[in-house]
């Protein structure tokens, strides 16, 4: 095995490297692993690639054309464009996981880290508009989960509902389970001002 194709390997896990997890000759870890061998797995035919398309004619052309719009509107103040959201994917499981419990030791290595509250749930995706930064910060307004294909946006059994708001951590684009992740509480914004500072 090659070192990129342990490294693409790496980078699929959706657990941070830091967070603790039970050894597997606990008696509730041979529960779980015997549950997971236990559950048949469903096949997801893989989407086709699309062929790339060259676009270089059809944006000079746009350019062009936003160029001229700008000459003769002559606007002196146009008003700024909205920052692309934050994209982030919600991995392929993280509800079967033994966890062990959250800690600020090990949530400070996470970025991104924010509160946001739902403002869309549809099916496999859930945007959240960012009330706070706690890591990681950028321009985004905004931040998206992406569940993968034929699964319902839910991480650890989180539901997400509308007007509700979560903490949200990730690392390398996909976000943290085992609570890193979780529906706004008091102890949780404890441990994040614990490990972010106020």
């Amino acid at each position: 095995m090659t070192d990129e194709i342990r490294n693409r390997i790496r980078n699929l896990d959706p657990m941070h490297p830091g967070v603790p997890t039970e050894p597997m000759t606990t008696p509730s870890s041979r529960e779980l692993l015997e549950s997971i061998m236990s559950t048949p797995t469903i096949e997801r035919p893989q989407l086709a690639a699309r062929p790339r398309r060259v676009w270089y004619a059809t944006a000079a052309a746009a350019l062009v054309g936003a160029i001229a719009v700008g000459v003769i509107l002559n606007t002196n103040d146009p008003a700024p464009s909205a920052a692309a959201p934050l994209e982030l994917g919600l991995g392929e499981g993280g509800a079967m996981q033994s966890c062990m419990a959250v800690t600020a030791d090990i949530l400070r290595d996470m970025s991104p880290a924010l509160l946001g509250t739902a403002t869309a749930v549809e099916g496999e995706k859930v945007t959240l508009s960012i009330d706070r930064w706690y890591a990681g910060e950028t321009d985004a307004t905004e931040v998206v989960l992406h569940a993968p294909a034929g699964l319902q946006a839910l991480i650890g059994g989180i539901d997400f509902q509308v007007g509700q708001q979560y903490f949200v951590t990730a690392t390398d684009g996909v976000v943290n389970y085992c609570g890193y992740t979780d529906a706004y509480s008091p102890t949780l914004e404890a441990i994040f001002e614990e490990a972010f500072g106020a």
